[in-house]
């Protein structure tokens, strides 16, 4: 078994992979690898091989706490491969973690951080995890909830399916002339940031930097995994969402809107547009994105309420774990962190 670390690995292999895998997603992608260098960001793609056969891969990306330290950071991992044999698995988890191990002290590495897409009911595999020395982490940066939309059904099915208000407003939108138009010119870019200002600013939230967005849809929309679709009224923009796809999902990954014309209904159209685009490249299922059912967070009840309306299963993950790889640093960053919100 060996372990290639960014040398020798090509694009096409390591998406093939991925779109191969029932767990795929795009933060594991290629062209998220590709968009994280944009942005400055070291990474590392960790392919295992086994006789020429691809066994784990595994892109994580360094991320600065401040003071010359960094955190290893893998958005919804494939660590543990559950579909080779079981001394597949660990025999490749072990070449993995212990290379991470051996860059922390290179590149001034803490811990390393993953969320998997791993279901919380799924406690043998959170059990695999903390044998390997992996604990549980308060601080997420992906939705330990998402919202997923099986579009398989036709049209008419779909909307059938939608609860009573969320078609009346898609309707609704259609009398009061919402057009939907798709972009994945960087340059309309400017029409998302504007309206998310606008949106960060009502929300009482930190939007990225303008360039964050611009250089996402340049790299993702450069390999046709991104759109940018944008609601207009009387040739106004009154929303924007950026919408991923990759492999069988479409997911809506950000979204902003003007709530001076919310009585229009924008960003119903905007979603109802995406998921027919959605079907349109092939795909099967559409992600909402994060959502919280359990009422834990009164700030999400709206968006919450708002994705609910489409239909879809919510699937609750087993969130953030992080594994110490500086262990005096480990301790001093987790005890920092108790006194932050």
């Amino acid at each position: 078994m060996k372990l290639a670390v960014n040398q020798g690995l090509d694009e096409k292999s390591w998406d093939n992979f991925l779109l191969h895998h029932p767990k795929s997603n795009l933060l594991q992608s290629w062209a998220w690898g590709d968009f994280q260098e944009s942005l400055g960001n070291t990474i590392w793609r960790f392919q295992v091989t086994d006789n020429e056969k691809i066994i784990a891969q595994f892109l994580a990306i360094r991320l600065s706490i401040g003071l010359g330290k960094y955190i290893l950071y893998a958005p919804r991992d494939i660590l543990i491969n559950k579909f080779t044999p079981a001394h597949q698995q660990h025999e490749s988890i072990k070449l993995i973690v212990d290379k991470t191990q051996r860059l922390a002290k290179e590149f001034n590495l803490i811990l390393l951080r993953i969320e998997p897409a791993i279901l919380e009911k799924d406690q043998t595999t959170l059990s695999i995890y903390h044998s390997l020395g992996f604990v549980r982490s308060l601080k997420t940066i992906q939705p330990q909830e998402e919202l997923i939309l099986d579009i398989k059904p036709p049209d008419h099915k779909l909307l059938a399916n939608m609860k009573s208000k969320t078609l009346y407003n898609i309707k609704l939108a259609a009398q009061k002339n919402i057009e939907v138009a798709t972009s994945t010119d960087p340059k309309d870019i400017s029409i998302f940031n504007k309206l998310n200002a606008q949106t960060a600013e009502r929300g009482h939230f930190k939007a990225h930097d303008n360039t964050y967005y611009e250089k996402q849809l340049k790299t993702l929309g450069d390999k046709n995994a991104m759109e940018l679709l944008i609601a207009y009224w009387q040739d106004a923009p009154v929303a924007a969402g950026l919408f991923t796809f990759f492999g069988k999902t479409a997911t809506y990954l950000h979204g902003a809107s003007n709530w001076r014309h919310r009585d229009k209904m924008a960003p119903y159209a905007m979603h109802w547009t995406a998921i027919q685009q959605a079907k349109h490249r092939g795909c099967l299922y559409y992600n909402l994105g994060g959502v919280n059912t359990d009422s834990k967070k009164p700030s999400w009840a709206g968006i919450t309420r708002f994705k609910l309306g489409f239909g879809g299963e919510a699937k609750k993950y087993i969130g953030a774990l992080e594994l110490p790889l500086d262990k005096t640093w480990f301790k001093f960053y987790k005890f920092i962190n108790l006194f932050k919100k």
